[in-house]
């Protein structure tokens, strides 16, 4: 059983596979011509992300059920800290996630003041970080509003490079509360959910990615 990681600053959002791309893709694209109950917000956009997954030596992240992120995206670094653990019903889920700058290299002690650095800081002290596992993401963007809520929805492919040189990919559907009511997101949920091309996804991205490449966590 993974540990419970501390309190603090969550993120709700919703998480789907995706088994026809091209149906969710034109979804994103036009969500109401599908989804008449909300309204776009803007224009879609694309952004390639490069995710690295970091933890010592000796899984002390995975002990706390912590893992820390650099989301490369053109040039910029961003550092987000999770937990391993999401809470929540359906395929709706709230858990921990701090956010602050990577700054350029890393190591923690030369980032960037921030919550999440603080975080790794006081988990790992002195010990190094190593990437876990690497995921490349396609990801196509727009935003809704559905009741009193703005929400992000992605479509996201995804794909990890396994040690044999063959790469594992898949698709998934996030849609992630940026303001306003849960509430507002479990509807977007039951709307989604009639539809025959979605079904909750029931394993994250990271563990799928270190399934892909074989990582198996330090047993404590």
């Amino acid at each position: 059983m993974l540990p419970r990681a501390e309190a603090g600053p969550e993120e709700v959002e919703l998480k789907l596979t995706v088994l026809d791309h091209a149906a969710i893709h034109a979804l994103i694209l036009d969500p109401s011509d599908s989804l008449p109950e909300v309204t776009p917000i803007g224009g879609a956009r694309t952004v390639i992300l490069a995710d690295r997954y970091l933890d010592t030596a000796d899984d002390g992240l995975w002990a706390v059920g912590l893992v820390a992120r650099i989301r490369t995206e053109r040039d910029r670094r961003r550092l987000t800290v999770k937990s391993l653990v999401r809470r929540g019903g359906g395929a709706v889920h709230r858990r921990l996630e701090l956010e602050g700058d990577a700054g350029d290299d890393d190591e923690p002690q030369a980032w960037p003041p921030s919550a999440a650095r603080a975080r790794i800081l006081q988990t790992i002290g002195t010990d190094p970080l190593w990437t876990l596992v690497t995921l490349g993401q396609r990801r196509l963007q727009r935003d809704v509003a559905i009741g009193v809520s703005v929400i992000e929805l992605s479509l996201d492919e995804i794909e990890v490079a396994r040690p044999d040189g063959r790469r594992t990919r898949w698709v998934e559907l996030e849609a992630e509360l940026r303001s306003g009511a849960e509430a507002d997101l479990d509807d977007l949920e039951g709307l989604l959910r009639r539809r025959p091309d979605l079904v909750p996804a029931t394993t994250s991205k990271l563990e799928l990615a270190l399934a892909a490449v074989g990582h198996a966590f330090t047993q404590r």
